[in-house]
C-alpha cells in the first residue's frame, strides 16, 4: 500500500519542526519531504550574536538532515506548484535542472523576504538581517569600517565609516544595535586612532517608541539602555532613501553612513506570489485548522501564512511572525495531518504565548514573561535561558552555551574574512563530446562562443528536433532569461571549446539600464 506523502517547503521553524513532530507522530505511516534552499536550521533570533561575532556562524545552525531523521530532505529550489497534478516544480543542483515531485499533502513555510522596493537606493545599499549569509556580511562590514576609519586621512571619510545606522525598532532592529554596539565597544582598543567619540549609531524608528510590542515601561527601559550606550533614537522618522554614502529621512535630514541596516519591509516571496492563491495582507490566507482557504490538501504556517487567532470580523486578530508561535502552529499542523490520514476531525490553532523578551546587549535585557515585565541582568538571563531550551539539537546547545562562555571571558576577534569578489564574467571550457546544458537546464546566464562548435537540439511541441551549429560569435540564454523559461535545448561541444558567461542577474541588470543592448538582442533573435 503507497504512504500518503507530505512534502514540506521550506526548512525554518515552521518547516522544520512540522517535520520533526510529524515523523515522531506517525512516521512509519507516512512518507515526508522537506525542500529547502539551504541544508541547515537557523535560529534567526540568534543572527545578530553571529554578526557581533558574540557567536561563530557555524555554531548557530544546525544541519536538517541531522535534526530530521527518518525525513527526506532535498536541497533545490521551489519555483512554482501544479495544483491540479499536485505537483512541486523545482530547480535542483549546480545546473537547476527542472523536476516535478508528487505530493498528496502540501504544506508552504516559506517565511517573507526583506523587501526594500518602496525605498528608493536601499536594496542596493543596505544590509539586512535575514539569514546567516546576512549575519556574516554584516560583521565582515563593520570590522571592514573600522579598519578604514583607523588609517584614513579624510575626515569625511572616517565620519562615514563611523556610523552605523539600524532602520526599524522592533525585536530584530534593538537586537542588532545592542549587539553592535557592544561589538563597537568591545574592540575599540585595537584601534588606537579611534575616539569614543568619534562613533555615532543611530537608530530609526517610524513609530513613537521602540518594542511597541512590549509594555511602554519596558520599551522606556530600553530607549533609556540604547541612549546610555549612545545610541541615537530617532523616533517618529521614517526611512525615505539611501545612496551609496548617506541615509535619508522622511523629514528632510540626511546621515552620511556606509553602514545601514534594515530590519523593516518584509514581504511575500517570488514563490508565494506566483502561486494560484489570492494573498491578503502579502500573506496566504488560512483557516484555524491551518488549510489554505479555497484550496484542498495544502497547509500553510509561519510568517507566509495569515493564521486567524479568532473569529471576530469586526476585531480580527492575526498570529504573530515569531518563533514561538511558529513552533505552536508546527505542533498542531502535524496533528492535524495526522488525523486527516486517520479520517478525524481538524483541531483548531489555539496558543498563547508563554513570554516575549529581547537582548540589548551589555548583559541587559527586557522581557514579559506570564504576565511579569522583568529588565536588566535578569530579563537577560532569562533571555539566554529560554533560547538555549529552544535551540533544537544537544549540540548545537553545547556549541552556543561554549560560545557565551567563552565571549564572557575572552576578547572579540577582529579577523576580517573578506570575500573574494566574484567576476561578472566567466570563461568555460568544455572538450568535444561534452554536454554544456540539458534540454531542461535553466540558463545560468548569457552565453558568448568564443571559440570552437557546438550543436543545439530543439524539440518542437510536436516531437520534432531541429538542430542547429553554434560557432564563434554565437549566443544564447537571452530570451530564455527575458520570458523566465527554459531553452528547451540540449547543447552539446562538438570540438573544444570555450564560452563567455555574463551571470543572470548582472546580465538582466545591464540589459535593462543600456538600451543599445537590449535592441541588438532583439534583432539578432528576429
Amino acid at each position: 500500500m503507497r504512504k500518503t506523502k507530505v512534502v514540506i517547503v521550506g526548512g525554518g521553524f515552521g518547516g522544520m519542526f512540522t517535520a520533526r513532530k510529524l515523523h515522531k507522530l506517525c512516521g512509519e505511516d507516512l512518507e515526508i519531504e522537506l525542500i529547502s534552499k539551504i541544508n541547515y536550521f537557523v535560529f534567526q533570533p540568534l543572527l545578530p550574536e553571529v554578526a557581533a561575532g558574540t557567536l561563530n556562524a557555524q555554531d548557530a545552525v544546525t544541519p536538517l538532515r541531522n535534526l530530521l531523521s527518518g525525513v527526506h530532505v532535498r536541497l533545490a529550489e521551489v519555483t512554482a506548484v501544479d495544483l491540479e497534478a499536485k505537483q512541486v516544480i523545482l530547480l535542483q543542483g549546480q545546473k537547476k535542472l527542472l523536476q516535478r515531485v508528487d505530493y498528496d499533502h502540501l504544506v508552504i513555510t516559506t517565511g517573507q523576504i526583506a523587501n526594500l522596493s518602496l525605498f528608493p537606493g536601499f536594496e542596493d545599499h543596505s544590509l539586512t538581517m535575514k539569514d546567516l549569509s546576512d549575519a556574516h556580511r554584516l560583521r565582515n562590514h563593520v570590522i571592514e569600517c573600522m579598519e578604514m576609519a583607523d588609517v584614513t586621512r579624510f575626515a569625511d571619510i572616517k565620519q562615514r565609516a563611523l556610523t552605523f545606522v539600524v532602520a526599524g525598532g522592533g525585536f530584530s532592529g534593538v537586537e542588532t544595535m545592542g549587539e553592535l554596539a557592544e561589538m563597537i565597544e568591545r574592540i575599540l582598543p585595537q584601534y588606537p586612532n579611534i575616539q569614543a567619540h568619534e562613533i555615532r549609531m543611530v537608530m530609526i524608528q517610524l513609530g513613537n517608541r521602540v518594542l511597541p510590542e512590549l509594555p511602554e515601561r519596558l520599551s522606556e527601559y530600553t530607549l533609556e539602555q540604547l541612549q546610555k550606550r549612545g545610541v541615537e533614537v530617532w523616533l517618529n522618522t521614517g526611512i525615505q532613501s539611501a545612496t551609496q554614502q548617506a541615509v535619508y529621512t522622511n523629514d528632510e535630514r540626511s546621515l552620511p553612513t556606509r553602514t545601514i541596516v534594515t530590519t523593516i519591509g518584509n514581504g511575500p516571496s517570488p514563490f508565494v506570489q506566483s502561486l494560484p492563491i489570492k494573498l491578503e495582507r502579502g500573506r496566504i490566507p488560512v483557516s484555524q485548522q491551518l488549510q489554505v482557504i479555497g484550496v484542498e490538501n495544502v497547509s500553510s504556517i509561519g510568517d507566509a501564512a495569515l493564521i486567524p487567532l479568532n473569529n471576530n470580523a469586526d476585531s480580527p486578530a492575526f498570529a504573530p511572525p515569531t518563533a514561538q508561535f511558529a513552533v505552536a502552529q508546527a505542533n498542531t499542523l502535524a496533528e492535524n495531518l495526522v488525523n486527516d490520514t486517520r479520517g478525524q476531525p481538524l483541531k483548531a490553532f489555539q496558543f498563547e504565548a508563554s513570554g516575549i523578551m529581547a537582548s540589548l546587549g551589555g548583559y541587559r535585557g527586557v522581557a514579559e514573561i506570564f504576565g511579569r515585565r522583568v529588565s536588566g541582568l535578569p530579563a537577560w538571563v532569562v533571555w539566554r535561558i529560554a533560547y538555549i531550551g529552544m535551540l533544537p539539537g544537544i549540540a548545537t546547545r553545547i556549541r552556543v552555551g561554549l560560545n557565551w562562555l567563552f565571549d564572557y571571558f575572552l576578547p572579540r576577534t577582529i579577523v576580517y574574512m573578506a570575500e573574494s569578489d566574484r567576476p561578472a564574467t566567466r570563461y568555460l571550457d568544455y572538450s568535444k563530446g561534452e554536454v554544456v546544458q540539458r534540454a531542461n537546464e535553466v540558463p545560468a546566464g548569457f552565453y558568448v562562443v568564443v571559440r570552437g562548435r557546438l550543436k543545439q537540439e530543439l524539440h518542437e511541441p510536436d516531437g520534432e528536433i531541429i538542430s542547429r551549429e553554434l560557432q564563434a560569435g554565437a549566443t544564447w540564454g537571452s530570451r530564455a532569461l527575458k520570458e523566465s523559461r527554459l531553452t528547451h535545448g540540449k547543447i552539446t561541444a562538438l570540438e573544444d571549446t570555450k564560452l563567455l558567461l555574463v551571470g543572470s542577474e548582472d546580465f538582466q541588470r545591464l540589459r535593462n539600464t543600456y538600451g543599445p543592448l537590449n535592441e541588438l538582442l532583439t534583432a539578432r533573435q528576429k
